[in-house]
């Protein structure tokens, strides 16, 4: 286990692991979900998956809107990764940046669920066997878009990397 731990670099840290964790835990305490939660490696786990997927709600639904409605701006990529190359300040600034998305979106999430909870007849589908088809396809959905981007910033890692 600890071996595992140690594998975990601080960006995963603190944008799977704490959110997920978060996630998870309020899904049991809200009374959303049973989780069962006596396995530490399970919890674990299932923590660092939620965070991931939190991660990518944020990135792909908030970062995408927050954009759109000019509420955030980011600096070109090029500037970026020059300024990045010059500060090593500025990836830890971008990491606890990501953090805050990975927190909105865990927070969003967590308010919609519970949300959805309250209402009788989304709660019996809840605990049916569609609500884990619609689960699946979701999970699908967003990874798919999330590799297209993270596919995208390879691309425009590796072209900024070569023009110099």
């Amino acid at each position: 286990m600890e071996k595992l731990l140690d594998k975990i670099s601080a960006y995963q840290f603190l944008n799977y692991l704490i959110p997920g964790l978060i996630f998870v835990y309020a899904i049991e305490f809200l009374g959303i979900y049973d989780l069962q939660d006596d396995n530490l490696f399970l919890m674990l786990f299932g923590g660092y998956f939620a965070g991931m997927v939190m991660s990518r709600i944020g990135s792909l639904i908030f970062e995408k809107y927050l954009l759109k409605w000019k509420y955030i701006e980011f600096a070109s990529y090029n500037n970026f990764k020059e300024a990045e190359s010059k500060d090593g300040k500025i990836t830890t600034l971008s990491t606890e940046n990501n953090t805050y998305r990975t927190l909105l979106a865990t927070f969003a999430v967590l308010f919609l669920v519970y949300g959805l909870s309250l209402i009788p007849c989304v709660f019996d589908f809840m605990h049916s066997k569609w609500m884990w088809l619609v689960f699946l396809a979701l999970l699908c959905l967003l990874f798919l878009f999330s590799y297209k981007k993270q596919t995208s910033y390879v691309r425009k890692s590796v072209e900024y990397l070569t023009k110099k």
